[in-house]
């Protein structure tokens, strides 16, 4: 790892000793907002008591702006940097995602608070066009509430596998007729960004995080073609076994404005969360200013026999460019290893607008 460390470092110095005076330089800012009314029933809260919520309705936003800078040395590097602001009221960690990077014919270098090879590589049914509420993208005000269960909500690494906005390093190759790679390093996962996810009772996270990716992205008479394919490797402090992996994947295909795509992911995080799998599958259509898509997943977790089964259907609607309304519906059903159900229905409404 020291060696990969002292390769990427040695290829920016390089590359920042043969930069001449920039070239083109720019800077660019892009925002959003969602608005969303959403609400439903459940059994159970997450907080394990009976009955459910006392309020099954209630607002939410999700709002953020995005500044973005690059230089484009007369060589034809570009450097450049890129930060997510959360701007919604009373978060209390203001940025998402920021990083540097350097971007030429070697391919792409980054550095700071992003996510990893494995999470930019995955491809899973979300990539069928899942919308604010729906499978995949459970983040409506009361979904965010509804489960009561430990297996996972959409198909990504959990456990620490997945090392999310962590501090780190990233190398992404350039595209070869299609195909690319990408491999990431973070020597602390739970540094940085929403790092704090990855911290064990009794132990300081997962350290010696790398994320790998393979991808492809092509098109073959009007068929396009998308694959992932992940992996991600790490050590936990925290005892019984240290060390966490996992492994995923999936396919979307594309034509004449229907996308099918599924995708699978399993992690073991031993005595540090335990295993898990899921699998999902979607399809969605876009017609003009229509879209729509279904989904479902299906998850378990070994250690505490939790199960979900899942679906949504998703219906939007472009108003003007950068304006889109939307209606979600989603229905699902844990069943918890301690012997309860809890059955979910949730209805997500919102009104998106974009710059």
């Amino acid at each position: 790892m020291k060696k990969v460390l002292m390769a990427s470092s040695a290829i920016v110095g390089a590359a920042v000793l043969a930069a001449s005076p920039a070239a083109a330089q720019e800077l660019t800012l892009n925002a959003f907002q969602v608005f969303m009314a959403s609400g439903g029933d459940a059994d159970q809260e997450n907080s394990g008591d009976e009955g459910g919520s006392d309020r099954g309705f209630a607002f939410s936003t999700n709002t953020e702006v995005h500044v973005k800078g690059e230089i484009m040395a007369d060589n034809g590097i570009t450097f450049g940097f890129r930060v997510e602001f959360e701007a919604d009221s009373g978060e209390e960690n203001n940025v998402d995602e920021n990083s540097i990077y350097a971007q030429g014919s070697f391919g792409k270098l980054e550095f700071g608070n992003n996510d990893g090879a494995e999470d930019t590589f995955m491809v899973n049914g979300s990539n069928s066009g899942v919308d604010y509420g729906g499978v995949g993208n459970p983040t409506s005000n009361f979904l965010s509430s509804a489960f009561a269960g430990q297996a996972r909500t959409s198909v990504d690494f959990a456990n620490g596998v997945d090392s999310s906005d962590g501090t780190k390093i990233t190398y992404t190759t350039p595209n070869f007729n299609g195909f690319s790679a990408g491999v990431s390093y973070a020597p602390d996962s739970s540094d940085g960004g929403d790092g704090n996810k990855f911290n064990r009772a009794d132990d300081d996270g997962i350290h010696d995080h790398v994320g790998v990716g393979l991808g492809y992205d092509g098109e073959f008479n009007g068929v396009g073609i998308e694959l992932g394919l992940v992996a991600a490797f790490g050590t936990a402090d925290a005892e019984p076994e240290d060390d966490v992996y996992g492994i995923g994947g999936g396919v979307a295909i594309s034509y004449a404005g229907f996308t099918f795509a599924t995708g699978a992911v399993f992690d073991d995080a031993d005595g540090n969360g335990g295993e898990g799998y899921a699998f999902d599958a979607g399809i969605g259509y876009a017609t003009g200013p229509w879209s729509f898509s279904v989904n479902g997943i299906y998850s378990e977790d070994d250690d505490s026999d939790d199960e979900l089964l899942a679906g949504s259907a998703n219906v939007g609607y472009s108003v003007a460019p950068g304006v889109r309304v939307f209606l979600t519906g989603y229905i699902g059903e844990e069943d918890l290893g301690s012997g309860d159900d809890n059955e979910i229905v949730a209805v997500t409404s919102g009104l998106a607008v974009s710059f």
